[in-house]
């Protein structure tokens, strides 16, 4: 706070003293272009004011003592006018030589104000020639008896102030006014800036200088001895205080750096022979979380780093063990799937078979050979010269030879439909994959069903590019409580009984498990007395024919 306050005072007397030399500046001009009235005292111009007649060479005269003040003072090219007038309205003037003003002009200000008061010098500002300016009229006095015998007019340009001002203003970023005695403002800088809301008028009209913060803004004024005028400068607060500010923010910022430091450096020392087992620590939690791509990194050579090197090796044998056991698991659940699959063949050759012979025994032959073709194509496409993944055109026309074979035997009561997307024909999918689905629909929806029944087969791509497959019929359907358990049974991959119905539904879905993983598998909906939605999702992987 001490170096705050010493710095934000050094700035508030460096605002007084720019503002100081300001005044200044103005005052030399005004001080030298003020000796311009010393025309007004020559005795030309006396005899010019008291004569009324034959005024010609006093004019003359008076124009060129004028003139050689022009060529003897600094500021005389700022001059725009100078002119002389008489109690009687006679004038003389640079710009229009000897006339007669107006009757009614030295009725007016300034004039009466000045014969009231005549040691005073009153400046107002002005226009002439459409450009700003400063009339300056003073009184000219008799030396014998002191008494106004005229007045003598200086017109000055304003550009000159203007420019001192903006000269002023590129040393600071604040608003600058300059005011009259009576209040009026002569000159600021911007140009068109407004007086400060904020400005105490009480406080500068009574004292002759000084400075004061007022809210956010900070003020400093200088009073002119030579004209009375006020020179005004404010700002905001930051600006001023912002050299302090950047001291007591350059103080606290040092001292909290060495506070961070100090305790980040106790901590460094302190945890230094910690860390490593706290590190260790962590990573057996990520280990007993069921994370083992833990990895531990050891930087040092002492017993911890040596406890660390074996607990990678210890990790990555239980990951190699872990990887042996699921892969044992793996190859064991194939064998078991495909231990199931060669049962369902089975069954359904014997039914087939059965069929054929009672077609026989019939004797309809043409039947026989059409269910016997059909029956050859389909275990042909089920052997597959022992491939498990074929093309889904193989899929579909396996399942075709099987509706074959079904519609043989159920002529009456099932109607069997396909709605293809021609493109999904040339991918790849598990062989064996629809016929168990199809048959559940058959056996456990249609068959079961009062009337003729359907069989949809849909197969497109999903929005995220995928297979979709469904096999809808309009069955009987499945009761909530026994769609719960199916459900169930697929999420745990654990086949019903054979006889319980669901079990070629479990084993596709865990074959399609065991080949793709999640997402892909079999989803199942169902309203009981309206039918049965199995929807088969699988990759989109192209085959080779």
């Amino acid at each position: 706070m001490k170096s705050y306050n010493i710095v934000a005072e050094k700035s508030y007397s460096l605002a007084q003293i720019q503002v100081a030399q300001l005044r200044s500046e103005f005052d030399d001009v005004l001080q030298d272009i003020k000796r311009f009235t010393e025309v007004g005292k020559k005795d030309s111009t006396v005899q010019f004011l008291i004569d009324k007649h034959n005024t010609a060479e006093e004019s003359k005269s008076i124009l060129g003592m004028i003139k050689l003040y022009r060529e003897s003072y600094q500021y005389s090219e700022s001059i725009m006018n100078i002119k002389i007038i008489s109690l009687d309205g006679k004038a003389v003037s640079e710009d229009r030589g000897v006339h007669q003003l107006d009757g009614q002009a030295l009725t007016k200000l300034p004039y009466t104000k000045l014969l009231d008061q005549p040691t005073n010098t009153l400046i107002e500002p002005i226009y002439k020639n459409s450009n700003p300016a400063l009339s300056m009229t003073s009184t000219i006095t008799s030396d014998n008896s002191n008494e106004v015998i005229g007045f003598i007019n200086i017109v000055i340009k304003a550009s000159i102030f203007k420019n001192i001002l903006s000269d002023a203003s590129l040393k600071t970023s604040s608003t600058i006014q300059i005011e009259s005695e009576s209040g009026n403002i002569l000159f600021s800088h911007p140009q068109f800036a407004k007086t400060s809301p904020n400005l105490e008028r009480k406080q500068i009209e009574e004292n002759h200088s000084g400075y004061f913060t007022h809210g956010a803004t900070f003020f400093v004024f200088e009073t002119s001895e030579l004209t009375g005028w006020k020179f005004i400068r404010y700002t905001p607060l930051l600006d001023i205080t912002k050299e302090a500010n950047e001291i007591r923010s350059l103080i606290v910022l040092t001292v909290g750096s060495v506070l961070i430091f100090t305790i980040a450096l106790y901590f460094f020392i302190t945890s230094r022979l910690i860390l490593p087992i706290r590190i260790l620590k962590e990573k057996m939690k990520q280990v007993s979380q069921g994370d083992l791509n833990v990895q531990l990194v050891n930087k040092g050579t002492d017993e911890i780093a040596d406890l660390g090197e074996n607990f990678n090796s210890m990790i990555m044998k239980i990951k190699a063990l872990l990887t042996k056991s699921v892969n044992e698991q793996k190859q064991l659940k194939i064998a078991e799937l495909r231990t199931m699959q060669a049962q369902i063949n089975p069954h359904f050759l014997y039914n087939s078979l059965e069929t054929i012979i009672w077609m026989a025994e019939a004797k309809k032959s043409q039947q026989v050979i059409e269910i016997t073709k059909a029956l050859s194509h389909f275990f042909r496409i089920s052997l597959s010269k022992g491939k498990d993944l074929i093309l889904l055109e193989d899929e579909i026309d396996h399942i075709r030879n099987y509706l074959i074979i079904q519609k043989m035997r159920y002529q009456d009561i099932l109607d069997v439909t396909f709605h293809l997307n021609e493109d999904i024909l040339h991918y790849e999918i598990i062989k064996l994959t629809l016929q168990p689905i199809v048959e559940n629909a058959i056996y456990h929806g249609i068959k079961n069903k009062r009337g003729k029944g359907f069989v949809r087969i849909k197969g497109d791509f999903t929005p995220e590019g995928f297979i979709s497959i469904d096999v809808i019929d309009n069955g009987i359907g499945i009761k909530e409580d026994k769609l719960k358990d199916i459900r169930f049974q697929l999420s745990q991959g654990v086949p019903f009984e054979k006889d319980q119905g669901g079990f070629g539904m479990v084993n596709v879905h865990n074959r399609i498990l065991l080949h793709y993983g999640e997402p892909f598998g079999i989803t199942i909906n169902s309203w009981y007395g309206s039918g049965t939605r199995v929807s088969i999702i699988i990759p989109a992987e192209r085959g080779i024919k």
